[in-house]
């Protein structure tokens, strides 16, 4: 009995992680993966102070936009796959399979405006880097992102 009671309490810190990556074993390599390029910053805080005003979980009333970047959920969570980007960019800064799974699953399954801060910043970064800062072109920051 003592056993089953230990494991389940082992996999249930395993998975409590998720919901608070900077203070985890993993959080580290989570910082790296959310860190924006040098680069990047100037786009970035006009992107984040024109969609959200740096709220993580800032909702547009009308329409699936979520988070700091006002991903829209509808397009990005639960069609688009940002979950893979997120998890692929986290496996590429060390995430073992195992807790790639947990992350998967979670950011999955849970609107944007309610994942960890890190974890949307990382969406973003893995977006920019693949090329998609057109999606937030507008007044005042296209003008920011390098060329």
């Amino acid at each position: 009995m003592i056993d089953v009671l230990l494991g389940a309490m082992l996999e249930a810190s395993r998975e409590d992680w998720v919901n608070q990556p900077n203070r985890s074993a993993h959080a580290g390599l989570v910082r790296q993966a959310a860190d924006i390029p040098d680069q990047w910053q100037r786009f970035a805080d006009c992107v984040s102070d024109r969609e959200s005003g740096g709220s993580y979980t800032a909702r547009n009333p009308t329409s699936s936009a979520q988070g700091r970047w006002q991903f829209l959920d509808n397009a990005w969570r639960v069609n688009g796959g940002l979950h893979h980007m997120v998890v692929k960019r986290l496996k590429a800064h060390g995430l073992d399979d195992r807790a790639a799974a947990q992350v998967r699953g979670y950011l999955r399954d849970t609107p944007i405006a309610a994942w960890p801060g890190p974890f949307q910043d990382t969406g973003f970064v893995a977006v920019l880097l693949s090329g998609g800062q057109h999606h937030w072109n507008g007044p005042g920051c296209s003008g920011l992102a390098p060329r």
